[in-house]
């Protein structure tokens, strides 16, 4: 299927059908316009740009431009004229030099060491040592300290110390997709996933071979690293049957658009077709559990104020189903508190706050500086990048209200 700008490009750009109605709508509902106010980080000003000026000799400052964005989708979910909008940019971005555009080589290297996840150990083990040593002891701007937040929390430096509860010996085996953050970085979240289901009696497997859900090469641009990690995972998951279940909300959005990456491609995409109707994500299979799941009534769960953050990729696609808050609700104890505008991004968009740390930290802490004020005492997610972002916006606000995957508020 032809992409908006090729449309454009065939039409000479005259065409009602295909043309952006620069009505605004966009600008309104844009993170990144509403804390840097240019135009030209709205959809509509992108586009502008596609339509007069083209991709083919585009400037240092043409590819900043198209990096502003964290693809959260928000545009696309309000545009009149239904423009898939984050498509178009990520077509963009595929037409500039890997190495183009603020950061770049932090970006780089990010996404290279993402080919390979399991040397995320390495950060996981320094990360946690480093916040146990110097923790509180780094001045309150430093930017060590916001990212040795990422480890803080009441769990052990040894992440396995804490250990999930048996399941039956008769339990289901459910085939499961975790994340590269969640399997390498945090895997106290893994061991909350399998008690949350062990009392389901699910057994939850990892297959192997798995690799990165392929989510930041594909934000970058880079169809050809996004191909090699979604193929590799789908060869990992044709092996397995039954439902996948995906307990990182960012993960389950893009393993969902899987077909449309190899949409031109028919033997990959009807391949993609089988693997992307299989995944559930965690608070829909629970919620499918019904009155199956019970939550008790225990003293950890008394009176807390909990804040859900809705995931981007979740919030904006039609095609996913978030469950979050029914699972809250069937908590004793546990109040819900939201803000008084809606749900918001959180900043983080993948690689953005690698490209834009300065408009993504500006992002993080009004929404920190809103939600605190609602009084939490957890601030809890299905997205890994939101958690580490709210972890590192938390830490600057100097706040230690916890930051919890879902699995672990609920376990």
């Amino acid at each position: 299927m032809e992409s908006f700008c090729e449309s454009i490009k065939k039409k000479g750009g005259n065409s009602p059908l295909f043309s952006c109605a620069k009505c605004g709508a966009c600008a309104v509902v844009c993170p990144v316009f509403r804390v840097s106010g240019k135009e030209s980080h709205t959809a509509r000003g992108k586009l502008h740009l596609i339509e007069t000026l083209g991709l083919a000799e585009s400037s240092k400052v043409f590819v900043d431009i198209f990096s502003a964005c964290l693809l959260c989708g928000a545009c696309s979910a309000v545009c009149s004229r239904k423009i898939d909008i984050t498509k178009e940019l990520v077509a963009a971005r595929n037409t500039f030099s890997s190495l183009a555009g603020p950061h770049a080589y932090e970006k780089y290297i990010t996404r290279k060491l993402l080919d390979y996840p399991g040397g995320l150990t390495g950060f996981r083990v320094l990360g946690r040592t480093g916040e146990k040593l110097l923790g509180d002891r780094l001045p309150g701007n430093s930017g060590l300290r916001k990212r040795l937040a990422l480890f803080r929390g009441e769990f052990p430096v040894e992440a396995f110390e804490e250990q999930p509860r048996q399941v039956a010996p008769d339990a289901k085996r459910l085939t499961w997709f975790p994340g590269c953050a969640s399997r390498y970085l945090f895997p106290e979240i893994l061991a909350s996933c399998r008690s949350l289901l062990a009392d389901v009696s699910v057994s939850l497997d990892i297959p192997e071979g798995l690799s990165c859900c392929g989510l930041a090469d594909w934000a970058a641009g880079d169809r050809e690293g996004a191909e090699n990690n979604s193929l590799k995972n789908i060869e990992a998951l044709e092996a397995t049957e039954g439902a996948i279940l995906v307990s990182c909300a960012s993960c389950f959005a893009h393993l969902k658009k899987y077909p449309d990456l190899f949409a031109e491609n028919t033997d990959l995409r009807i391949r993609a077709e089988r693997v992307a109707a299989r995944v559930v994500e965690l608070s829909d299979f629970l919620e499918g559990l019904g009155e199956q799941k019970q939550y008790k009534d225990d003293e950890k769960s008394r009176q807390l104020r909990v804040f859900y953050h809705d995931p981007c990729h979740m919030r904006h696609e039609p095609a996913t189903t978030d469950k979050a808050r029914e699972q809250l609700q069937r908590v004793p104890g546990i109040q819900i508190v939201e803000l008084a505008d809606g749900p918001r991004c959180c900043g983080q968009g993948g690689l953005f706050n690698v490209a834009h740390p300065e408009i993504s930290a500006n992002i993080i802490d009004q929404l920190v500086q809103d939600v605190l004020a609602l009084g939490p005492d957890v601030v809890t997610s299905t997205c890994s990048g939101c958690l580490m972002q709210w972890k590192q916006g938390l830490a600057a606000a100097g706040s230690k209200v916890q930051v919890l995957h879902l699995a672990q508020l609920l376990k």
